[in-house]
């Protein structure tokens, strides 16, 4: 989660600049009712996708601001559900949304927002407070080929805990987690705890602080295992040199590696910069400190168009979605950002 009152762009008058031309796109480009989108371009004129790791296909901006009566607003996590074709997105607010994906020819056609629900407890109440602030999404059973029996598991900063629920959105079960990482006095600040979480098939459930906790060196980023039966419970790697470098999401890779997001912002007259890195859990040293292998970097400073990203996931072979958090703030956007790793 990234709490500012502004754009998290390199000037005010960046922030002018990016939102006119929303608007502009906008006023020239309807949504249709079966895709509330616009077509939005996030690289630079001059950027050559040939010499890098990463290639960006599209990405469009969402337009739709309720649906079932509810926000659509700060997506901080997102997973891809194989078997039903659905993406699942939770957000900062307590919420829980279904997407309709259409990808055709690499490139992300149309998405729909079709449900909308509060996450709620096991006696069928809204989170409230604290307690509603999700962050994280994986799944289990999406890609079993068996409909209708996919669970959520998602990860909350407010009051750091991981949890089970149901695709409704109704909590099923706590998941355990280290002592270490259930107590808030140990996070850095009060808004950088759980804020990713991921489900490997060999290492079960892995969750990683926004920020390295306060016992730790700031230099370093931990990822942790919260299943008993794991036999490693943490890997180590170098934090992203730039400035306030945060983990906002992990993805597991299907080779097993860890596909990890960091986003750098210190404040609104300085560069945001988005990292992506392969974490190599099984080649590390004694000490847990892991190989890593940089894929991307992309800055304001450079013309990139970037936005608060917190979520990512794996859509198929190759292909990736990320999203941005809007912070509620309306001189920002939720951007799907559709890219292939090379």
């Amino acid at each position: 989660m990234l709490r500012t009152p502004l754009l998290k762009t390199t000037s005010l008058l960046s922030i002018i600049i990016s939102s006119a031309l929303l608007l502009n796109a906008c006023g020239q480009t309807q949504a249709s009712p079966d895709n509330d989108t616009i077509p939005y371009d996030i690289t630079p004129k001059e950027f050559d996708n040939t010499n890098t790791k990463i290639k960006i296909l599209n990405t469009l901006a969402l337009l739709s601001t309720t649906v079932n009566g509810l926000p659509i607003v700060e997506l901080s996590g997102i997973a891809f559900d194989t078997d039903e074709n659905l993406l699942y997105a939770v957000s900062d607010e307590g919420m829980l949304y279904h997407i309709k994906l259409t990808i055709k020819k690499n490139k992300l056609q149309k998405l729909k927002v079709i449900y909308a629900t509060k996450l709620k407890n096991k006696h069928g109440k809204a989170l409230k407070g604290s307690k509603s602030d999700s962050e994280g999404l994986s799944l289990t059973n999406a890609n079993n080929g068996v409909k209708g029996d996919t669970k959520l598991i998602i990860s909350f900063e407010g009051k750091p805990r991981i949890a089970r629920f149901t695709t409704k959105g109704f909590k099923l079960a706590k998941i355990s987690i280290p002592k270490l990482l259930s107590k808030k006095k140990n996070y850095r600040e009060a808004n950088k705890a759980l804020e990713s979480v991921a489900n490997h098939p060999e290492f079960g459930i892995l969750t990683a602080a926004e920020f390295p906790l306060k016992k730790d060196d700031m230099k370093a980023q931990t990822i942790y295992s919260v299943s008993k039966f794991s036999p490693q419970k943490v890997w180590r790697f170098p934090a992203s040199k730039a400035d306030n470098s945060a983990i906002t999401e992990i993805e597991v890779l299907p080779n097993g590696d860890l596909l990890i997001m960091e986003r750098a912002f210190s404040n609104p007259f300085t560069p945001i910069v988005m990292n992506l890195s392969r974490l190599k859990l099984k080649q590390c040293d004694q000490k847990r400190n892991c190989k890593i292998e940089k894929i991307a970097r992309f800055s304001s400073a450079n013309g990139w168009r970037l936005d608060n990203f917190e979520g990512l996931t794996h859509i198929k072979g190759n292909q990736y979605l990320a999203v941005s958090d809007n912070n509620k703030n309306p001189l920002q956007e939720t951007l799907f950002v559709l890219f292939e790793m090379k």
